[in-house]
C-alpha cells in the first residue's frame, strides 16, 4: 500500500485533482447516505445552493488525493505551491520567535495538510520550534503507521488521539515547541462538550481549549485555501481571552470556527458527520438541547 501511494503521489498535482473532484463527485452520487449528510450539513449553516452541492462533493475529492502528494513529495516541490500573504507570515512568524506556547488550530477547510509543511519549512530551521500534529489514527491496521509515518517530516511530529499522544503533546509544548489540532474533529467520548455548530449541537474536542489556557498559549487559527496553482496559507489570532469555563471557551471556538468556513464555504468537509453522537452519549445531548442558550434569554 505504501508503493502505491509512492507512486500515486508522482502524477502531478492537478491530474491529482481533477481525478480526486471526478471521484468525490461519483462518490456522492453512488452514496445515499453521504449524499443526504453532506445536504442536511449545508442546509444547517444556511446553504441550500445546488451548485454549493456540487462543489462540495467535488473539494472533498480533490482533498483525499492532493493529501498523498503532499505526504510524499519533497517540501520544497510542496512550497512552489503554497502562497503565504504578509500578514499571516508575520503573525506566525512573530508567535514563533516569540518562545511562548502557541495552539494551531486547523479546521476542515481546504487542504489543512499543507499547513504542517509550510510552518516547518518556514520556521523549523529559524526556531528549532517542531508542531506536534493531532490525528486519529485508522481503524485498518495496515493504514496506521502508513499515515502517521507519511505526515512525519523534520519540524512535523504526528501523534495520535489517545492518552499517550496528548501526553506527548504536553511534553513538546514544555520543551517550548507547538501543538496543531482540527478542532471541528468529533472526539472520543469523554473528551469533548456538547457545543452547538452552525445551531446544532456536536460534541466538540476541549482539548486545544484546555492546552491553550494551561500554557498561556498564542491561539492561531490557519488554513491553506485551495487556489488555481496550489494553496494560499492564511491565518488569524484567536485573541477572545478565555473564561475558564468550558462551555462559554468551547462554544467561542465553535463561532470562530463558523466564522472561517463562511469565507470559503465551497471547501469545508461538510461531508464529514460533524453530528456524530458518540456511543452512549443520545442521552446528554438530548439534555444539552434543552438548555437555554444565550441568544434565548434576549428573545
Amino acid at each position: 500500500m505504501n508503493c502505491f501511494f509512492k507512486l500515486l503521489s508522482r502524477l502531478p498535482l492537478r491530474l491529482l485533482q481533477t481525478v480526486g473532484a471526478a471521484v468525490g463527485e461519483l462518490t456522492f452520487w453512488l452514496s445515499p447516505g453521504y449524499r443526504r449528510r453532506t445536504r442536511e450539513n449545508l442546509r444547517q449553516a444556511g446553504y441550500d445552493e445546488d451548485e454549493l452541492f456540487r462543489r462540495a462533493g467535488r473539494a472533498a475529492g480533490r482533498q483525499a488525493l492532493e493529501s498523498v502528494w503532499l505526504w510524499y513529495r519533497p517540501a520544497d516541490e510542496v512550497m512552489a505551491r503554497v502562497d503565504a500573504d504578509e500578514e499571516t507570515t508575520k503573525l506566525v512568524g512573530d508567535a514563533m520567535r516569540s518562545g511562548r506556547p502557541i495552539v494551531f488550530m486547523t479546521p476542515h477547510v481546504g487542504c489543512f495538510e499543507v499547513l504542517p509543511v509550510w510552518l516547518a519549512d518556514t520556521f523549523w530551521e529559524e526556531t528549532k520550534r517542531s508542531i506536534a500534529i493531532l490525528y486519529r489514527p485508522p481503524k485498518r491496521d495496515f493504514l496506521k503507521k502508513l499515515v502517521g509515518e507519511a505526515r512525519r517530516a523534520p519540524g512535523i511530529e504526528p501523534v495520535p488521539t489517545n492518552l499517550s499522544g496528548v501526553k506527548r503533546i504536553i511534553r513538546m509544548l514544555r520543551e517550548g515547541h507547538t501543538f496543531g489540532a482540527l478542532p471541528d474533529q468529533v472526539p472520543a467520548h469523554g473528551d469533548g462538550v456538547w457545543s452547538d455548530f452552525f445551531g446544532r449541537p456536536a460534541y466538540t474536542i476541549t482539548l486545544p481549549v484546555k492546552v491553550a489556557r494551561q500554557f498561556d498559549a498564542i491561539r492561531i487559527f490557519a488554513w491553506g485555501e485551495r487556489s488555481g496553482r496550489g494553496w494560499k496559507v492564511r491565518a488569524v489570532e484567536w485573541t477572545e481571552p478565555l473564561t475558564g469555563d468550558m462551555q462559554k471557551d468551547v462554544d467561542a471556538m465553535n463561532r470562530m470556527i463558523e466564522s472561517i468556513i463562511r469565507r470559503m464555504p465551497a471547501q469545508y468537509a461538510w461531508s464529514y458527520n460533524r453530528y456524530k453522537i458518540p456511543s452512549g452519549m443520545r442521552h446528554n445531548r438530548a439534555r444539552y438541547a434543552k438548555q437555554p442558550r444565550p441568544d434565548d434569554s434576549k428573545e
